[in-house]
């Protein structure tokens, strides 16, 4: 199990507005991207134009040396030095979390369950009594299944995302 970063690792690794940005791009390029793309984008982000090589050659030796490793250190990114990739890691979400930004708002399954379970009973009181039909049986199943499918996408399906990384850039 990852170690939790704490605060003063959260706002020392975000103290730098290149760090920021870099953790953004990743983000925008699904998480990982070669370090010469992600000094570009950086360089372009950060002047508001676009840049030659020799600008981007100078942001990529600032990521190289010293913002890919600080990031690394706190386990935000892997860096790849084979293939000179910048992967961002799931320590992204402590990120959010110490700067109260939900990530993966955490969903009340056991209630929404319970609910449906005392529903279901409540049904079958109902058919048993013969003041409901049968067919409702169909109903409750296909809204058993509704919910289950949907807790599948919440919880594996969907993509995580990592909103509060385009506010520390562009607020």
């Amino acid at each position: 199990m990852t170690k939790e970063l704490t605060k003063d690792e959260v706002f020392e690794v975000l103290s730098s507005s290149r760090r920021r940005r870099i953790l953004y791009h990743l983000h925008r390029r699904g998480g990982t991207a070669d370090l010469r793309t992600l000094a570009r984008d950086t360089a372009v982000d950060e002047t508001g134009e676009s840049v030659g090589d020799d600008v981007v050659k100078r942001f990529y030796i600032s990521l190289y040396q010293t913002h890919v490793p600080k990031l690394e250190e706190v386990g935000v990114v892997e860096y790849d030095s084979d293939e000179k990739t910048v992967s961002l890691t799931d320590q992204v979400e402590n990120i959010g979390h110490v700067l109260n930004h939900d990530i993966d708002p955490e969903r009340q399954w056991a209630s929404y369950y319970g609910g449906l379970a005392l529903f279901g009973v409540l049904l079958a009181v109902g058919q048993i009594l013969g003041v409901i039909p049968a067919l409702t049986s169909l109903l409750f199943a296909g809204a058993v299944l509704g919910l289950a499918l949907y807790q599948y996408y919440e919880t594996n399906a969907k993509t995580m995302e990592y909103s509060f990384l385009e506010h520390l850039v562009h607020d």
